[in-house]
């Protein structure tokens, strides 16, 4: 759209006598503070902090709560951490309840020696302890 100078010049005018263009801040500050209704809570360092804190703990669980859900395979792959994870060994040291295969073993290998050993008894025939029979040649 083209203007003429005059068009501009009355534009400019009207701009300069414009209450918003010798409003200063401080002034709109208090016009708007008057418009506010209800309770309001004083602005003091104390309630400051606290809102602040609360404003980041919101920010950083909607960060945790976005990366969450946006999160791939892929994605945790490469962050990595995933490798202490994994290893059998790890796992017995960082969690003393879990599955040790080798105990597992020997237990289950003393439990069969101790039946054959039983049997054995019964049927009147000495071994040597590990559940093999001793013959006589």
């Amino acid at each position: 759209m083209i203007k003429t100078k005059e068009q501009r010049a009355t534009e400019k005018a009207l701009n300069d006598k414009s209450p918003l263009a010798t409003l200063t801040l401080e002034d709109f500050l208090e016009s708007e503070r008057h418009k506010l209704t209800g309770t309001l809570t004083p602005v003091t360092p104390e309630t400051f902090a606290k809102w602040k804190k609360e404003r980041l703990d919101k920010k950083e669980a909607e960060e945790q709560a976005k990366t969450a859900k946006e999160a791939t395979g892929r994605m945790l792959f490469e962050k990595g951490g995933w490798e202490h994870g994994s290893d059998d060994e790890s796992d017995d040291e960082d969690n003393p309840g879990a599955w040790n295969l080798e105990a597992l073993r020997r237990e289950t290998e003393a439990a069969r020696v101790r039946k054959e050993e039983e049997r054995l008894a019964a049927l009147g025939i000495e071994t040597n302890g590990e559940g093999e029979a001793l013959y006589q040649a």
